[in-house]
């Protein structure tokens, strides 16, 4: 059975919730990211955040991950041992609230969206290296990025 079904399916705050969030607010630039998870069909999900490096050695059919953005950004792009991903690569996007001092998801009416967990398939590769960046939707119009090596 896949651990992974085509809607985010990352441990913890996780949900399939796929209505879209409509912020009253002016979107927050991009402050913060991370590799939030890895997940494989051979090793299940790994928690990565402050990870340069899995610990778990990934493989099988299924090969996802989950990116944790803090602030709103405009431009994604993702690679995979340097060949660049298409959007269609990214299954999900889930908004990202603050519960208790936390980031959690999915919001609840009326919560304020403060970013996004993004989820890529690299289905088809064993290993290497992941790579994303995203710039923000307003000033300071930053540029930020990420990596881990699976």
């Amino acid at each position: 059975m896949p651990i992974l079904d085509g809607q985010s399916n990352v441990p913890a705050n996780i949900s399939n919730r796929t209505d879209s969030v409509t912020p009253f607010a002016p979107a927050p630039p991009l402050t913060d990211m991370w590799v939030y998870a890895v997940g494989s069909s051979d090793c299940g999900w790994e928690e990565t955040a402050g990870l340069s490096v899995t610990t778990c050695d990934h493989g099988g059919t299924q090969l996802r991950v989950a990116i944790l953005e803090i602030g709103y950004g405009s431009n994604e792009i993702a690679w995979m041992n340097g060949g660049q991903l298409t959007n269609s690569d990214q299954y999900s996007s889930t908004p990202v609230c603050v519960t208790g001092g936390y980031y959690s998801w999915p919001c609840s009416a009326g919560q304020t969206v403060v970013g996004y967990l993004n989820e890529y398939s690299v289905d088809g590769y064993q290993n290497g290296i992941f790579k994303y960046q995203n710039t923000s939707t307003n000033s300071p119009w930053n540029t930020m990025s990420v990596q881990i090596s699976i």
